[in-house]
């Protein structure tokens, strides 16, 4: 081992450039803060992603019409009013509520 003024003079050449690292990295965190900050600023101002599209996109309704009407008017079978005799005996077999 060396002598106590080497170790002495090794102690200080640490303890300097341990202070240079020290010094180094809190430059490094100053810059990081100031470059979120900016980030943070255009990220509030400039939209999340760049579309090329249209900007809100409408959603598809449906029509009231259907778009095959006479596909379905086919299916449909139509019934005439003048049987009342259906209607009668629908009423006849509700049940009766007493009260």
């Amino acid at each position: 081992m060396g002598s106590v003024s080497e170790m002495q003079s090794l102690l200080k050449h640490k303890d300097a450039r341990i202070k240079e690292l020290e010094t180094l990295l809190q430059q490094k965190e100053d810059m990081i803060v100031e470059m979120r900050s900016q980030l943070d600023k255009y990220q509030s101002v400039l939209p999340r992603t760049l579309t090329v599209g249209p900007r809100k996109q409408r959603a598809q309704g449906i029509s009231a019409e259907p778009q095959a009407l006479k596909s379905l008017q086919n299916g449909l079978r139509k019934h005439s009013k003048s049987n009342r005799r259906g209607r009668s005996s629908i009423m006849s077999a509700r049940p009766v509520i007493v009260r």
